[in-house]
């Protein structure tokens, strides 16, 4: 899940809306040269990338490589995922009974954007962000990919309208350390902190305020998605909060274990669904952690 971190008011402020061309935004992507305390046990590989248009929609759930088209008048899945290529003869007049749709009435998406609201960030917080060692961009196309969830109007605005607020610079951070270090930072600075997950809020919680004036740090905790340790004996697992659902079952399933949790949104969903040693589909209180305990189960 994700949620929403500032514990300062909200100014109340409108801001400058200026865009600039995705070239003209400020680029700078860091990397972490130095070594977080912590040795995890299992350093897991993510299925989704720290450029997650490399495998998402940018505009609405799921793999860019795989969605529903209607060929022929019949219902085709594409991509090799699912589905794979399979034909659904009967939906196209399911659906048109049940919805009573024009299927010549056709509602293009717009493109990605080309243009970005300009980050609202100091050159001096950006000198002091390159000496945190803490991954981070200001790159118009990341900052939007983390300004919204997946509710029916954050979909809608990246479809057929925009975001005029988006955060001004995303951070990923790998360990405790690094977060407390942007904590540190946003305190002494006066900055909002939003922390993001896998981008599957329905609450609304991830979308900046719009009349908030100060610098907006999306703190994105995907590369915070080690498994630290497993405890064999009594079935407990210490995980860092930033793993996704599908990543932490294959590294489970490959030890001969699983978490016993499988909610809707399994696939993208930040893996704290439920912080507690049961079994069931619960999902977890909105709130960041840096690390959940669970129990997990032989296979």
């Amino acid at each position: 899940m994700d949620g929403f971190s500032d514990i300062q008011e909200d100014q109340g402020s409108s801001r400058n809306t200026q865009e600039a061309s995705n070239t003209d935004n400020l680029e700078n992507v860091t990397s972490n040269q130095k070594q977080c305390s912590q040795s995890p046990k299992i350093k897991v590989q993510s299925a989704i990338p720290k450029k997650r248009t490399e495998v998402l929609k940018w505009n609405g759930w799921g793999y860019k490589d795989s969605k529903f088209q209607l060929k022929n008048g019949i219902v085709e899945f594409i991509g090799d995922r699912y589905l794979g290529h399979m034909e659904l003869p009967y939906l196209t007049q399911w659906v048109l009974d049940l919805f009573r749709i024009d299927l010549n009435q056709k509602n293009e998406s717009k493109q990605l954007p080309q243009t970005f609201p300009v980050p609202n960030i100091s050159q001096n917080v950006l000198s002091l962000l390159e000496q945190t060692k803490v991954s981070f961009s200001t790159q118009g196309e990341d900052r939007l990919l983390r300004a919204h969830g997946q509710t029916t109007n954050e979909v809608y605005r990246l479809r057929h309208s925009s975001f005029n607020r988006i955060p001004d610079v995303v951070v990923w951070p790998e360990c405790t350390e690094d977060v407390e270090k942007i904590v540190k930072l946003a305190h002494e600075h006066n900055l909002v902190i939003i922390p993001f997950g896998g981008g599957t809020s329905v609450s609304g919680a991830v979308e900046c305020p719009q009349r908030e004036t100060r610098t907006i740090i999306s703190l994105d905790t995907s590369q915070m998605n080690s498994i630290l340790w497993l405890d064999e004996e009594n079935l407990v697992a210490c995980i860092e909060a930033g793993i996704i659902g599908q990543d932490l079952e294959r590294e489970l399933q490959a030890r001969g274990y699983t978490s016993g949790h499988e909610p809707d949104s399994y696939e993208f969903s930040r893996y704290p669904w439920s912080d507690h040693q049961s079994g069931s589909e619960n999902t977890a209180p909105a709130q960041m952690s840096q690390v959940w305990f669970d129990c997990v189960s032989r296979l």
